[in-house]
């Protein structure tokens, strides 16, 4: 194991650590996991054969898990050169996924699948999804002691999807996932076509969106005119920017201040989701809003994300973006039933609908919403109350009929 990176920059991990206002207790634990490291790191072949040959004899299971927590934010700096951000480390010591579980000829399947996907221009999102319900899929029957395809029965596929009851304990989109990882890898692994044939027939279900009302939409509006409410203006901004341009969280949560561009009025992305380029206008309510986070509540500071967290230099998360939604929506007095749809996704299909409602064209929404399939539309125009009602029968003609008591 090499130590000189760590002898002649370990220092720079420190100094950030100190310069992004860590406890001095955390601090000096990584200090002291640093000097173990230089002093005896070179006694090991890497970062896991220091934890299974030392840290692991460490009796006490959380503080095991505790020291592996500083090892693993050291490796992340060390090798790849990643500075801790508050966030989960992006490389892990010890890989306890499902799929570093999975024996070779399943771990086979999915390797094959995740190949053919990244070659036919597959979202790598998807490419994920689909390849995560596979994995637990073949765990599940891995842990059932059947091995290779050539022992997996029918039988076996169908417990999978039902509990004791006979009752359906996966969805249809779970199903659709594990048979796209199949499908491709039929052509090249013998067996796959017939697990394909195992797969239950399952309806797709689509649950109605609960969508804002123009009643709850007003009532939004005026939480975040209002300049005495005790709401923030970083929390402002954020419902500002959902309300007005549908962008989804994960967008939001990666804005940089140089995705505004104040001289154009616009707002420059690339979607996180999509890996496409987006632009969209930047309207005077949403520029009056961030200008107003920008000049009183933003920390000074040389990080680009632009909204921050209030305690430290670093981006908010999207657990942010949905309590800045649960507070505005509080002051409104709106959405304050138990059930009752609070998530950021609605503000997409509000304007989504809003803009159907306005006869803009399809492609114009298809484009402002940042799809890349116009098919990705078709979940919106199920909230689009205005057209649907023109689609409306009279009941004009059953208006004498007794209606009985069971219908």
């Amino acid at each position: 194991m090499d130590i000189t990176n760590l002898k002649n920059n370990g220092k720079k991990l420190v100094t950030h650590m100190k310069n992004n206002n860590y406890s001095k207790t955390y601090i000096n634990k990584i200090q002291n996991e640093l000097n173990r490291l230089i002093k005896y790191g070179s006694n090991y072949d890497s970062y896991l054969d220091y934890y299974e040959n030392y840290i692991r004899k460490i009796s006490i299971e959380r503080n095991r898990r505790h020291r592996l927590d500083l090892l693993t934010i050291i490796m992340n700096f060390d090798i790849y050169g990643l500075l801790p951000n508050r966030h989960r480390n992006k490389h892990k010591i010890i890989d306890n996924s499902n799929y570093a579980k999975l024996n070779s000829e399943f771990k086979q399947i999915i390797d094959k699948y995740i190949q053919i996907s990244q070659t036919t221009g597959k979202k790598a999102t998807t490419i994920k999804n689909e390849a995560r319900n596979a994995t637990v899929f073949l765990m599940y029957l891995q842990n059932k002691e059947i091995h290779c395809i050539e022992n997996i029965t029918e039988d076996n596929v169908l417990n999978f999807f039902m509990n004791n009851k006979n009752e359906l304990i996966y969805s249809c989109s779970y199903k659709k996932n594990i048979r796209a990882v199949f499908k491709a890898c039929a052509p090249h692994i013998i067996g796959c076509k017939r697990i394909m044939e195992y797969l239950p027939k399952m309806k797709e279900v689509r649950k109605n969106i609960q969508f804002l009302t123009k009643d709850e939409v007003k009532k939004i509006k005026t939480v975040l005119d209002d300049k005495d409410t005790n709401i923030s203006l970083r929390h402002k901004a954020i419902v500002t920017i959902l309300l007005y341009t549908g962008l989804r969280s994960c967008d939001i949560v990666n804005l940089k201040l140089q995705n505004i561009d104040w001289t154009n009025e616009t707002i420059n992305i690339t979607q996180t989701k999509t890996n496409v380029e987006l632009q969209l206008p930047l309207l005077p309510v949403v520029g009056n809003a961030l200008y107003e986070y920008l000049k009183a509540e933003r920390p000074l500071t040389d990080m680009p994300y632009l909204f921050l967290r209030l305690d430290c230099n670093f981006p908010i998360t999207r657990s942010t973006v949905k309590i800045a939604v649960s507070k505005i929506m509080d002051k409104a007095n709106i959405r304050m039933k138990k059930g009752e749809r609070r998530g950021t996704h609605i503000f997409r299909y509000n304007l989504a609908t809003t803009l159907l409602e306005n006869n803009v064209p399809q492609p114009v929404i298809t484009q402002t919403l940042g799809h890349t399939s116009p098919d990705s539309l078709e979940a919106y125009l199920k909230a689009d109350i205005t057209h649907l009602r023109q689609c409306a029968l009279s009941v004009e003609q059953f208006t004498n009929v007794e209606v009985t008591k069971n219908g």
